[in-house]
């Protein structure tokens, strides 16, 4: 297939989930002998350089240039606009005349978006090109997260009066849009099947929607084999994201006491990019803030244990998989295993009261036995249902499907 694949941000290093489904996908499919090009939407002055490790999976690379206009006016130009305001970041006029130039001459079969934030920029662009009579590819939508959810969970547990009704604003927006909206593309293929789920109950006209999961790096990520650290628990993600702030602050108030009352030289290290000034404010002598580290795996191989603490948010989260990979017992929350197909205490420890999380800790801190049996277990599911290349292919036969059926339509 000749592919133009649409991205919000080039996606190297891969050092985010959203970052990690892109790359890892697009890797696969270039892998696979499909021809891609790359559409990324940059927002400063110069488009970045496009690393070896980028470059080398893609035919060429477009930059098209976000929003010009400044935070605040975009903030006040969202007030009358029916298109979510974390979208228009993502949305110029130069863009859209640019994509269109792009798909002029009519040469890709798919235009894959990575990100429902992109869909005005390509509607926009498509309007166009219908306008002018071109065969329009195959439109292919890989969504991360029902990102309605995120803001109205994000809105619900927010202190702020001010962010909590503009976010509950945003969400009733956003979930409108989504409702509108997924009926454009051709195919959906939504992270997981509860958003699957989701996404079948706003459409307000028939969409095409699928699951397809997200994978992880099964042979790059293996068990150490070295024996864990004893006491030391790891809590990984981007700490400059909402939910993973609002996870942090909730297990350090919540969960750590009783986890220190019960086991008193347990140590917990919050690693991630970028953390705020909240998370910052968490460090202790039994809490450390890493901030950007040189190896994550590092940390979560010598923890004796992951926790996902997370209360906001939509999708899958990859940091499960790769502690599953990686050989780690994991400790989480219904919604931050949600989309994965596992069973708790066979897979994974889940639990949403606090005082139960901290127990779930405690006894992974203390039974070497059932660190082991949740280790052996959660990375013979990730082998057998996450590696990259099974993960990828089932999206690529999905979309060949589409469009052989497509052209046998029109032949």
């Amino acid at each position: 297939m000749r592919i133009l694949w649409l991205m919000t941000l080039l996606p190297w290093p891969p050092d985010t989930g959203g970052k990690q489904d892109t790359f890892f996908m697009l890797r696969e499919f270039s892998l696979m002998g499909h021809e891609i090009t790359s559409g990324i939407v940059f927002h400063d002055e110069t488009p970045p350089a496009v690393p070896g490790e980028f470059s080398s999976l893609v035919k060429e690379t477009h930059f098209l240039p976000g929003n010009p206009a400044t935070l605040h006016v975009q903030l006040f130009k969202s007030i009358t606009d029916t298109v979510p305001f974390k979208f228009r970041k993502y949305y110029s006029e130069q863009a859209v005349r640019q994509l269109s130039d792009i798909l002029a001459d009519g040469q890709f079969d798919v235009v894959l978006l990575d990100h429902l934030h992109l869909a005005p920029l390509l509607l926009d662009t498509r309007s166009i090109v219908d306008w002018e009579g071109i065969g329009f590819p195959l439109k292919v939508l890989r969504t991360q997260n029902v990102e309605s959810t995120i803001v109205i969970k994000y809105a619900q547990r927010t202190t702020n009066a001010m962010v909590a009704a503009f976010g509950k604003k945003e969400a009733h927006k956003m979930k409108e849009y989504e409702s509108n909206v997924l009926s454009e593309f051709d195919l959906v293929a939504a992270i997981s099947p509860v958003d699957v789920a989701t996404y079948g109950k706003m459409c307000k006209r028939r969409a095409n929607i699928v699951s397809i999961t997200a994978g992880v790096d099964i042979e790059h990520l293996e068990p150490s084999g070295a024996p864990p650290q004893a006491g030391e628990v790891v809590f990984v993600g981007s700490f400059d994201w909402q939910p993973n702030v609002d996870g942090a602050i909730w297990l350090i108030n919540k969960v750590w006491p009783r986890v220190l009352e019960k086991y008193p030289d347990a140590h917990l290290s919050l690693v991630g990019r970028n953390p705020r000034e909240p998370v910052k404010e968490l460090a202790s002598e039994t809490v450390e803030v890493t901030g950007q580290v040189e190896s994550v795996e590092e940390y979560v191989s010598r923890a004796t244990c992951s926790v996902v603490p997370l209360w906001i948010g939509s999708g899958m989260r990859l940091k499960i998989l790769e502690a599953f990979a990686l050989g780690s017992p994991v400790v989480s929350t219904s919604l931050g295993a949600e989309g994965i197909e596992v069973i708790d205490g066979e897979h994974i420890i889940i639990r949403d009261d606090a005082d139960q999380f901290a127990d779930a800790v405690v006894k992974l801190l203390t039974d070497e036995q059932k660190c082991d049996e949740l280790s052996r277990n959660a990375r013979a599911l990730a082998e057998k249902n996450y590696s990259w290349p099974n993960v990828a292919g089932k999206f690529s036969e999905v979309i060949e499907k589409l469009l052989q059926s497509r052209d046998e339509s029109q032949a």
